[in-house]
């Protein structure tokens, strides 16, 4: 009887930078270096071909057809090393290994720095996974088809045992029934409860589960029990702040802590998966920029073996009422890990939806939302089973051709959207060159209590492949956003409302309220 063959099913590329873990780790990058080849053999035995890629090794890196990274700080060096490598393999999956001192976030232009955004730049993983070559514009980036992860370390920090426990976090893991994740934990501010319920609803079918802050009895922020954060899906809308090791509520005026990274220790279920709207609810930082030395959640989620988490690098928005921003893409993120995406996969999908429903014309807070949101976490694994995949026992052609169908899905469905949709760019016309567009304005901001001296900055939509000359004119017919925002800071968090105006033809189309996150 011949002996069955086993075809690998896609190729998974573990991506990091050999002379940045030695520097950072000194002796101990062997130990690391042992972990991810367990890693490898770990995936062979899932059929996934895994390769180790060093992106400063002159010799590894020409046999791919590229060349090495020389610079660990250098944006556009890892853009086209990273674009090099997909083409010569087409992986299925990219994973970064490493925080933003191994391989470096892509730091892209906020179009509304300088006005209505304290964020000059917006840390990115997202043009890792695009095709579109180095840009610091993130209106470059809207046509997502990779599915890429980061399993991040600590930056700053050169003890190697964080990054070996989410590799054996990794290793130990395995996909579980839907009833495994339909639990859930989910913690909001009082006064956004209603946008959570939304949220709550649309990923789970019910929001009884959701506790406010301030309102949840007995809850400091520091004393969760291991009951409590059991669920395995955990949901945050809440308040965050650079540097920060917490996530806050809030009623009017009064923010209290909800969550602080070392409330976390030895609670969390194993597999747990995280989606956080928080301002900075994501962001990687060396613990040694606070006063009290902690890690930031992200982190420390990871660490108390949750297997992903999708957060924001820095400002983040939504609605104070009802959806949209941050709302949506985490939820989008959630709904696919609950129906057995990959959490790679799933990201990918919610990042081609919202960019999809956002459309056709985004305004820049959209467009920042897409830049600023990425995953942590291993994009391979699969938490919960997905009954509709066909059954992998032999690794059946049937099985084969449908992981194939599914990439070439989204690659062409993440493709389209650079066809279909207008991006921001600021723009020099005002509301003021039209009497009646203007009292118009200023009736909508007297309507929702704006100052007059609010600020406020023009954007006009075109599509990457539009010439610059044709959306210039402000006498044609294009989409233009009008943005308005007041401001404000308590302690370390920034404290905004803005509204977007949607505007054609000197007519008002629409309006959004967002607040930060």
């Amino acid at each position: 009887m011949a002996t069955p063959i086993i075809h690998m099913l896609t190729t998974k590329l573990v991506i990091t930078n050999r002379t940045a873990l030695e520097t950072k780790y000194g002796e101990n990058y062997s130990v690391i270096m042992e972990d991810l080849k367990k890693l490898q053999a770990f995936d062979a035995g899932r059929q996934l071909n895994t390769h180790l890629i060093f992106l400063d090794d002159a010799a590894q890196m020409q046999a791919c057809q590229s060349s090495p990274v020389t610079d660990v700080k250098d944006d556009a060096q890892h853009k086209k090393a990273i674009d090099d490598l997909y083409r010569f393999y087409s992986p299925g999956y990219i994973m970064l290994i490493g925080a933003q001192d191994i391989i470096p976030f892509q730091r892209l232009k906020n179009l509304l720095s300088g006005g209505n955004d304290p964020d000059s730049l917006i840390p990115s993983d997202l043009p890792y996974a695009c095709d579109t070559p180095y840009d610091t514009n993130p209106g470059k980036f809207i046509a997502p088809t990779r599915v890429v992860g980061r399993l991040p370390d600590i930056p700053g920090v050169g003890d190697p045992s964080y990054l070996q426990s989410l590799i054996k976090d990794i290793l130990e893991s395995a996909s579980l029934p839907l009833a495994e994740y339909s639990n859930y934990f989910s913690i909001s501010t009082f006064d956004w409860q209603n946008s959570t319920q939304n949220s709550l609803q649309s990923i789970f079918g019910n929001n009884s589960s959701l506790l406010v802050f301030p309102g949840a009895a007995d809850l400091n922020g520091t004393n969760w029990t291991p009951e409590q954060l059991q669920p395995r899906t955990h949901f945050i809308n809440c308040h965050g702040a650079i540097y920060n090791p917490g996530y806050y509520g809030q009623k009017t005026a009064d923010f209290p802590l909800a969550m602080r990274s070392d409330a976390l220790a030895n609670k969390l279920s194993p597999g747990t998966v995280v989606a956080a709207e928080c301002c900075y609810g994501g962001q990687l930082f060396d613990p040694q920029k606070n006063a009290a030395r902690l890690m930031g959640m992200a982190n420390s989620y990871m660490i108390n073996h949750a297997i992903a988490f999708i957060g924001s690098s820095n400002i983040a928005y939504g609605p104070p009422t009802g959806q949209g921003l941050a709302d949506l893409l985490t939820q989008f993120f959630l709904i696919n890990v609950l129906k057995g995406a990959s959490t790679g996969r799933a990201l990918l999908e919610a990042r081609q939806r919202f960019l999809n429903e956002m459309g056709p014309a985004l305004d820049p807070f959209e467009l920042k939302t897409a830049a600023q949101f990425y995953l942590l976490g291993d994009p391979s694994l699969q938490p919960v089973i997905n009954d509709k995949d066909p059954s992998t026992d032999g690794i059946t052609q049937t099985f084969v051709n449908s992981l194939q169908n599914r990439r070439d899905n989204l690659e062409a469905r993440g493709k389209m959207l650079d066809e279909f949709i207008a991006v921001p760019h600021p723009s020099e016309y005002t509301p003021a060159t039209d009497p009646a567009l203007h009292n118009a304005m200023q009736s909508l901001l007297g309507e929702k209590q704006f100052a007059d001296a609010s600020v406020s900055n023009t954007f006009v939509n075109r599509k990457n492949n539009e010439p610059e000359a044709v959306s210039a004119n402000a006498s044609l017919p294009s989409v233009k956003f009008h943005v308005f925002s007041e401001s404000s800071v308590d302690e370390e968090r920034y404290i905004a409302k803005v509204l977007v105006v949607k505007e054609k033809n000197n007519q008002i189309l629409g309006y959004r309220e967002y607040v930060t996150r």
